[in-house]
């Protein structure tokens, strides 16, 4: 499971640069929870875990010239690549901004500053929920939306498990981790996780209900057709990814086959289509 020493390391650098591939395959279920925080004209938004910015420049079109947004994420990699990004819009950009720093812990300027907060899959990642959340909510004023995208259990998610499974019995049993620590499923399952820590941080009205998407896995990834981009993909990003870090090349030759196997299985009409299972969170500070 990745932490936030993954993201200030290697894991936002593998992201930063296959940010485009990345923002395809999870806008979607971004651009949704961007609709349910409402009408935001004129509105100051923080774009909790903004990665490259896309999320960040999509609510800054729903704000418009009289509304700010602030995006932060804890990978150096991400937040200069979302920098770059606005670099290039120019003033159009304006009341954009990005920060590299810790929204759990940050100073964001004293209380009340941000109109609602918004999170495409970076909410997760948290040591202590409840005591980040306390604190993005003390940033909030009251009765501020809250719309959070995150990841439903890793047996709903076929983009993340189909080449982890495939490789399973070539690879060392993974090392045991503590049930929903920080990571992309550690949101999972509401009850057990966001919901109670949201409410002991003070928010109200938490609810959540399903997304769910068909992804084409791979798209925008270099390869001669669909099988080879997403058995590239899946070695780079993803379960399988975190668990090659250290195999020897024998190793991730036999695994590259396995997984091949597997997409050449799944692909169909040209496109190799996996699930994408999330939940859509919302609140009021």
């Amino acid at each position: 499971m990745a932490g936030k020493a993954d993201w200030v390391g290697d894991l936002g650098a593998e992201w930063a640069r296959r940010a485009e591939i990345m923002e395809k395959m999870l806008d979607p279920f971004g651009a949704e929870a961007t609709r349910a925080l409402g009408p935001l004209t004129g509105k100051t938004v923080l774009d909790l875990g903004c990665g490259g910015g896309t999320s960040t420049f999509r609510l800054a079109r729903r704000v418009g010239t009289r509304g700010t947004v602030l995006g932060v994420d804890v990978s150096p990699d991400l937040i200069a690549l979302a920098a770059a990004r606005r670099a290039e819009k120019g003033g159009s950009q304006a009341r954009v901004g990005f920060s590299l720093q810790d929204a759990g812990t940050a100073d964001f300027g004293g209380e009340g500053v941000f109109d609602a907060l918004f999170s495409q899959f970076g909410a997760m990642f948290f040591d202590d929920q409840v005591a980040a959340y306390a604190n993005l909510r003390r940033a909030l004023k009251p009765g501020a939306p809250v719309a959070i995208a995150c990841w439903r259990a890793p047996k709903e998610n076929s983009w993340a498990m189909l080449a982890l499974n495939a490789a399973r019995d070539l690879l060392p049993p993974a090392k045991p981790m503590p049930r929903y620590a920080p990571g992309p499923f550690a949101w999972s399952a509401p009850e057990e996780t966001f919901a109670p820590a949201l409410r002991r941080a003070g928010y109200r009205d938490v609810r959540w209900r399903a997304m769910d998407r068909k992804l084409s896995l791979g798209d925008g990834v270099k390869g001669a057709d669909a099988v080879q981009r997403a058995t590239r993909f899946s070695m780079k990003i993803g379960p399988l990814a975190s668990r090659l870090k250290g195999a020897d090349k024998e190793t991730r030759k036999k695994v590259k086959a396995a997984v091949r196997i597997t997409m050449e299985r799944a692909a169909k009409d040209g496109r190799v289509m996996v699930d994408g299972a999330c939940w859509l969170v919302t609140a009021r500070a």
